[in-house]
């Protein structure tokens, strides 16, 4: 073995010892894992005269520089988040139900939906009981950590379900288009710092100072719920200056939600911080939410809870829900 031979042998020798072993290796992947037990839950599509109020808490604004988000969607694509997994979605579906597959489509229009399973249900748990939708209400969709176990199921009419798990989150995609479900699910990847919205996987507590010095030209919305986020949003061009305008006044002196009527249990209470921005600044606003709260409908609301934010979800209602028997999947 000549010198140059014995010097890439040294040199590949060190890495090898350098290297974490499998052991070390494998502890690092679970620990980056999250994962959590659900239920397939659903809850009744009820129509109902409540006024739901709400409470909005705007902190004080300090300037920061924004991180570094993920890579603009493909043309006629948008980004959503859920927890910390975020995937690329048809613009055009524009359906979003908080809740089970393929249940809470019942009621809802017949159109592809983004879904979200999630836990508001508390104590309670509603079960659904069919694999698929009939033919005539079928629709695709991508379902954010429902029950299904990673793999594919076929139906009936050529219709497909995958699951695969991303950044401890499970993915549900059902469609007629094989290279459509393929295409959405090879477009997720795991939040590492933020999403391309900016927001991160874990609700921040930011306590800022300061305020805005220099004109806001975009916002988006990060939604958390326990702590965790559950969708992200951008703010349309048109109605940044209208929800800065809001946020900015001077809010009514409080230290959180008002004072929820007797008896009243909210498990959909929802934290939402709404990033304020320059070319390559931002300032955030906490904003709170609460079916419980008996303070007014904040006109800012109307604005933020809109898109990825204004789920169909039966447990922002005051109506008990009985438990449907499930089937096996």
């Amino acid at each position: 073995m000549d010198r140059s031979e014995q010097l890439i042998a040294d040199s590949l020798s060190k890495h090898a010892a350098d290297a974490p072993s499998d052991d070390r290796l494998l502890a690092a992947v679970h620990t980056r894992l999250r994962r959590r037990r659900t239920g397939r839950t659903i809850g009744a599509v009820v129509v109902a005269a409540a006024a739901v109020a709400t409470a909005i808490t705007a902190t004080h604004l300090q300037l920061r520089t924004d991180p570094q988000v993920a890579q603009n969607p493909a043309p006629g694509w948008r980004w959503e988040s859920f927890r910390t997994v975020q995937v690329q979605v048809p613009s055009s579906w524009t359906q979003y139900v908080s809740g089970p597959a393929p249940c809470t489509f019942l009621g809802n229009a017949a159109v592809p939906a983004i879904g979200r399973l999630n836990g508001w249900p508390a104590s309670k748990v509603y079960t659904c009981n069919t694999a698929v939708l009939p033919l005539a209400q079928r629709q695709p969709y991508l379902w954010f950590n429902d029950v299904q176990a990673p793999g594919i199921k076929r139906y009936d009419g050529g219709w497909t379900e995958e699951t695969r798990v991303v950044g401890g989150v499970k993915l549900s995609v059902l469609t007629k288009d094989d290279a459509l479900r393929r295409t959405i699910l090879d477009s997720a990847r795991s939040i590492t710092g933020t999403d391309y919205y900016g927001c991160t996987p874990q609700q921040p507590a930011d306590e800022p100072t300061g305020k805005p010095t220099a004109q806001i030209t975009a916002a988006s919305v990060c939604e958390y719920w326990n702590g965790s986020l559950i969708a992200s949003s951008s703010v349309p061009p048109e109605k940044v200056l209208e929800l800065t305008g809001e946020l900015l006044s001077p809010p009514q002196p409080r230290s959180g939600p008002g004072p929820a009527p007797a008896g009243c249990q909210d498990p959909a209470r929802r934290e939402y911080v709404i990033h304020l921005r320059t070319s390559d600044q931002s300032w955030p606003v906490h904003v709170s939410y609460s079916t419980c709260s008996v303070d007014h409908q904040s006109p800012a609301l109307n604005i933020i809870q809109t898109g990825p934010h204004h789920q169909t979800q039966g447990a922002d209602l005051f109506d008990p829900v009985s438990p449907i028997p499930s089937l096996p999947r």
